[in-house]
């Protein structure tokens, strides 16, 4: 008999930590829509056009040396994956600087670990005025382990290289996405 309470107890505790589980997340989901959240390539209900469609008017600047070649690469197929557009509206202007520095250093006075930096400023111009109407920096860090193969050191930067350059593509797309959507509310 005793067991049979302790049975009851326990499932309308389990009950209401459902219960509690599923209230707080419908508060959860009713504070985040009253907070003005939005999808960053939803269409706009004015103009028709989503931020993507807005990234696919864009003329991306080729750029010098292979870390700017790759990134370039990179940023053409996040904002417009069909290829350069026949008649842009706007033109993404980009310089990037990278820079090394050693962390950790051994015993005879060798590098073990590098920091590779890449920092990209960029400006994007409306090409009816030539006026910059955003601009902005992306900056991204990777480490990589040096060995004593020269090979591998260098695989190991490029690696490390790819790597950061696909964080700058990606946050250099989505912070003019996100201008894109606040521009055209």
């Amino acid at each position: 008999m005793l067991s049979y309470k302790k049975e009851i107890k326990v499932l309308a505790t389990s009950k209401m930590k459902r219960l509690f589980v599923s209230l707080s997340l419908v508060f959860a989901f009713i504070t985040l829509s009253a907070c003005g959240f939005q999808p960053i390539y939803q269409k706009n209900s004015e103009s028709g056009y989503s931020s993507n469609q807005y990234l696919q008017t864009i003329r991306i600047d080729a750029l010098p040396d292979r870390p700017g070649q790759i990134l370039h690469n990179m940023l053409r197929d996040r904002m417009n994956p069909l290829g350069q557009p026949r008649q842009p509206l706007y033109n993404l202007k980009n310089r990037i600087t990278e820079t090394t520095k050693d962390l950790a250093v051994r015993l005879d006075n060798t590098t073990s670990r590098t920091n590779l930096t890449i920092l990209s400023e960029y400006q994007l111009v409306r090409l009816s005025d030539q006026k910059v109407v955003f601009s902005g920096k992306s900056r991204s860090t990777n480490s990589f382990d040096e060995l004593d193969d020269p090979y591998t050191n260098l695989v190991a930067e490029d690696t490390a290289r790819k790597r950061v350059l696909r964080q700058v593509a990606d946050d250099i797309s989505l912070q003019i996405g996100a201008y894109f959507t606040k521009a055209n509310k």
